[in-house]
């Protein structure tokens, strides 16, 4: 299997909601369109296996209070307008109905919440109980110990509580060990409380790297830089990931004996196919041939100098016929192989 980068995408409460308006919608459990699209273009894209969307269970309980403390202000509010309405001429006392106030719309938000989670099969970034206390002391030390509090405490919006709650959807990704398992992450959020403290610690604990965006259009953009190439030409790259294409190189590979480097040459003690296809490229048509098709392979040959094991990287170059037959004309060497 070819290796391409895998990126982890994980979303602050401020880019999921659910509008109708400005708004927050409460008769159903969706997150919003920078979701979707990131997801839809993900998938339309064949990238499921290199980026993965994550949503932090602390910024889908907030979602969900967010909705509860609409129905109970959309409520409230009516009652009121009722109350202003009723006695007009043509609205008769009694005649516009309120809600049954004893419907229980957070039990009601709570299921669509959780088929919509499960349905859509979401990935979950969990708060752990064992990681509460590491957490508090880091928010800790951000907040008591410095003269200025660090981001994402320095905050200067309205909301009083907004800090804490953005310490715990950072500090819970700053616990994530599946972190690891990825070569790069965006934070998406449209606050700018997340600052270079943050990036600097997630870096020094991770060694990682990261990138805040606000924008989904931004995060589509990364992924195009990243994968353009395989999104292009997924076609020629899946081929190359094939079984056949691998035995090819390996045929052609445990025939060569030495590897000349510097004018010097050595004999190859083994080979690993590192990365069947890095890049594929499409040489224009000239006056000797038409245009053709080159599957750049990473080869990693062991040889011994001065009685030190070393590794050479050398990239295979496989020409192809055409799109169509897929038929290998021949392979040549970054590094000459005898």
């Amino acid at each position: 299997m070819a290796y391409r980068i895998k990126t982890l995408i994980v979303f602050d409460t401020n880019v999921l909601r659910d509008m109708l308006g400005k708004e927050v919608v409460y008769n159903s459990f969706t997150f919003g369109k920078t979701y979707n699209e990131l997801d839809t273009f993900i998938k339309e894209n064949g990238l499921e296996e290199y980026v993965k969307l994550f949503v932090s269970t602390m910024v889908i309980e907030e979602l969900k209070n967010q909705k509860k403390r609409a129905y109970k202000h959309d409520i409230a509010n009516l009652k009121e307008i009722v109350k202003r309405l009723e006695g007009l001429p043509h609205i008769p006392e009694g005649s516009i109905p309120i809600p049954d106030e004893d419907f229980d719309c957070g039990a009601f938000i709570e299921q669509k919440a959780a088929t919509y989670i499960a349905e859509n099969q979401i990935n979950t970034l969990i708060y752990k109980d064992e990681h509460a206390s590491s957490i508090l002391n880091n928010m800790v030390q951000k907040v008591v110990y410095t003269d200025k509090p660090l981001s994402p405490f320095a905050i200067s919006g309205p909301y009083k509580d907004a800090g804490f709650k953005d310490g715990i959807i950072w500090e819970t990704l700053m616990h994530f060990e599946t972190v690891l398992e990825y070569d790069k992450v965006i934070f998406l959020s449209k606050d700018g409380d997340y600052k270079e403290n943050c990036l600097d610690d997630f870096k020094k604990k991770w060694n990682r790297h990261i990138k805040i965006e606000k924008d989904k259009n931004n995060v589509i953009a990364e992924l195009k830089r990243d994968y353009g190439n395989y999104i292009e030409e997924r076609a020629i790259h899946d081929f190359a990931d094939k079984e056949y294409f691998r035995d090819y190189l390996f045929d052609q590979l445990k025939v060569k004996t030495e590897i000349a480097i510097n004018g010097s040459n050595f004999k190859i003690e083994n080979f690993a196919i590192e990365n069947p296809c890095t890049l594929v490229e499409r040489m224009p048509p000239s006056d000797e041939k038409d245009e053709c098709i080159i599957i750049h392979s990473q080869i990693n040959f062991h040889f011994t100098e001065a009685g030190e094991n070393k590794q050479q990287v050398v990239i295979a170059q496989t020409e192809l016929a055409d799109e169509e037959s897929k038929e290998i004309i021949q392979t040549t060497y970054d590094i000459e192989l005898i």
